[in-house]
């Protein structure tokens, strides 16, 4: 497989690296980190990265703006990104000659011509890595290992999350050992906006428990527009729930347009993906993501996760 992937990195002069809509540190930093490691590797080549900036991931890394005849005879590689449909991208990627997908989602969609899946690695860059490892003349500078190490952060929640392995703590070490500063790296991925820190406020006042253990809030959009977030603010509070001791699995749903339900869902220990998979959207098994069209399918959902703790 890594082979393969090589041959066609070789082959290809325009390489196009692209990532999931709605974009987290590890989806830019994995995306990032590649195209860093490819330029070095191949100074010839014209290696783009691609998608919407969001200001909150400015840290990590800006994406480029390239036109749609770029992708002509191109290699797209979409790293991080379970499904096509995610693809953070306004179809343009579909004019690629070849597309090489690296993910570590359940490969419920092989939407590459190749596909390097490893759902048991905690997070893309943890893959990243794993192929500098393999290929010799693949070496990760220190602003490659600086957004490596990021997107293991983000993936696992500082190591905090049961994906976690000595794998994924070996591959930190290295990417530590590169000398980059970690404590900056804990430090951006835990601070918050004070809009944001309005938002937890308010969804500690609003949450609800079920019997069952299962913890939700539904933030409607004149609520949410009262917040006035940034692209990608949303993202820091998905966590908070699954905090309190009682709540075995938790969804955060927000409503991004009217009628057009955005839903987060987590688990401690509950497989909770084939329920965002059923809903069209998928994950991990205890991560998962979906975006749904109607309150009844919002209820429908609520659900289904209570009681998969019955």
């Amino acid at each position: 497989m890594i082979d393969e992937i090589m041959k066609n990195i070789e082959h290809y002069d325009t390489i196009i690296i692209l990532r999931h809509q709605n974009p987290d540190p590890d989806a830019v930093g994995s995306q990032t980190a590649l195209a860093n490691i490819l330029r070095a590797a191949y100074p010839q080549k014209n290696i783009y990265i691609a998608g919407v900036d969001l200001s909150v991931l400015d840290w990590i890394g800006k994406m480029q703006q390239i036109d749609s005849e770029t992708y002509q005879n191109s290699l797209v590689i979409a790293v991080d990104t379970a499904n096509a449909r995610r693809i953070d991208n306004n179809g343009d990627y579909k004019k690629a000659d070849k597309i090489i997908k690296i993910d570590h989602h359940p490969n419920v969609d092989a939407f590459g011509d190749i596909n390097w899946v490893d759902d048991t690695s905690a997070s893309c860059a943890e893959m990243i890595y794993e192929l500098t490892e393999k290929v010799t003349n693949l070496k990760i500078s220190k602003s490659a290992a600086y957004n490596l190490y990021a997107g293991m952060v983000g993936d696992t929640n500082r190591f905090l999350y049961a994906g976690t392995t000595y794998k994924t703590l070996e591959v930190a070490a290295k990417l530590a050992k590169t000398g980059i500063n970690i404590s900056e790296i804990s430090l951006h991925e835990d601070e918050m906006s004070l809009r944001v820190a309005r938002l937890e406020a308010y969804i500690l006042d609003n949450f609800q428990v079920t019997d069952s253990g299962f913890g939700y809030i539904i933030i409607r959009k004149d609520q949410l527009e009262k917040f006035k977030l940034d692209d990608g603010e949303l993202d820091h509070v998905v966590p908070l729930i699954g905090r309190i001791k009682n709540v075995n699995n938790w969804i955060v749903v927000s409503e991004k347009d009217l009628n057009r339900f955005r839903v987060n869902l987590r688990s401690k220990n509950v497989s909770i993906n084939g329920i965002a998979e059923k809903f069209g959207g998928g994950g991990h098994p205890l991560a998962s993501g979906v975006y749904v069209g109607s309150m009844d399918e919002v209820k429908a959902l609520i659900k289904d996760m209570d009681n998969l703790n019955k």
